[in-house]
This record gives C-alpha cells, structure tokens and sequence, in this order.
C-alpha cells in the first residue's frame, strides 16, 4: 500500500459509517435503517452516535498506518477528523 495523503483521507471518511453501521446491526437491528436515523435525529444523539464512529474508527486507522510506517496516510486520517469536526460544528448550531 502507498504512503499517500488521500488514502488515509479516503479512510478516515469512509471508516465512521462502517462503526456506525456495526453498532446498528450490533445494537439495533430490531429497528429499521430508517427507523434508526429517525430515532437518532427525535433523541438528538446523532451527533454522538457520528462521533463515536468518528473516535474509534480513526483513532484504530490512525494507529494503523503510524504502526506501518504510513505518515501521510496518517496525516489524511487527522485530516478526515477535522473536517468531521468542522461538519459537526455546523450541525450543532
């Protein structure tokens, strides 16, 4: 794998979905996708379930390239946290 910037962009936006997919499925499987995100929204908790996927899903992947030697795919992972927290910035207000 190369050491480049947009892979770890790539990753670190794509890999909060997978976590919140998984605790979805893990959690929540007895509601629908739709019923799921509706609940989220009505609670106001979907700006805590997008930061927990956010957390853990780049705080593994940045691990990860920094374990193999992947500095700029570790900068576009740190990349891809600022600009979730940016977009959730945004959304809270």
């Amino acid at each position: 794998m190369k050491d480049k910037l947009y892979i770890g962009l790539l990753a670190g936006l794509t890999a909060p979905f997978i976590i919140v997919a998984l605790i979805y499925l893990l959690r929540f499987n007895y509601l629908s996708v739709t019923a799921f995100i509706e609940q989220a929204f009505v609670l106001k908790v979907h700006l805590k379930i997008v930061a927990i996927g956010v957390f853990f899903a780049n705080l593994g992947l940045f691990y990860l390239f920094l374990r193999f030697n992947k500095n700029n795919a570790s900068k576009g992972v740190i990349l891809s946290v600022f600009l979730y927290f940016f977009i959730m910035l945004f959304a809270s207000l």
